[in-house]
């Protein structure tokens, strides 16, 4: 958990865009039974260039995203959270780390859409920060 997170007033915004939120994602322990489920059940259509080895990408009507991942080191817990845009993720993610902010992973992912980095808020919750390619 962010146990001693450093704040600090900023002039410019870490979010981009009129919402700020690209996507919300959750953690799937059966990658294949996860996909089948909101694909055949809730209905949800995958983006052709937003399914690999280790997620699906789910496009909304109002183009936001919902995506499925499995974590490649098979490991998973509950979790949902917010993905926040952002122009540029490496000033991001240093803005985050010199405040103390806890990541998992230890850094940030490259997937074939995005870069994205998981992060802890000192509540506990779960959140991203994402720079779409």
């Amino acid at each position: 958990m962010t146990a001693n997170v450093k704040y600090a007033g900023y002039d410019d915004r870490m979010t981009t865009g009129a919402t700020g939120i690209d996507a919300h994602h959750y953690l799937a322990k059966d990658l294949d039974r996860a996909r089948a489920f909101y694909r055949d059940l809730i209905g949800l259509r995958a983006s052709p260039d937003a399914t690999w080895e280790h997620g699906t990408e789910f496009e909304l009507g109002d183009g936001s995203i919902f995506g499925i991942f499995k974590m490649p080191d098979d490991s998973w817990y509950p979790c949902g959270g917010v993905i926040f845009a952002v122009t540029d993720i490496d000033a991001a993610a240093q803005r985050l780390r010199d405040a103390g902010v806890h990541f998992f992973t230890n850094g940030i992912l490259e997937t074939p859409v995005c870069r994205i980095a998981w992060c802890q808020d000192p509540e506990g919750n779960n959140f991203a920060i994402h720079q779409k390619k």
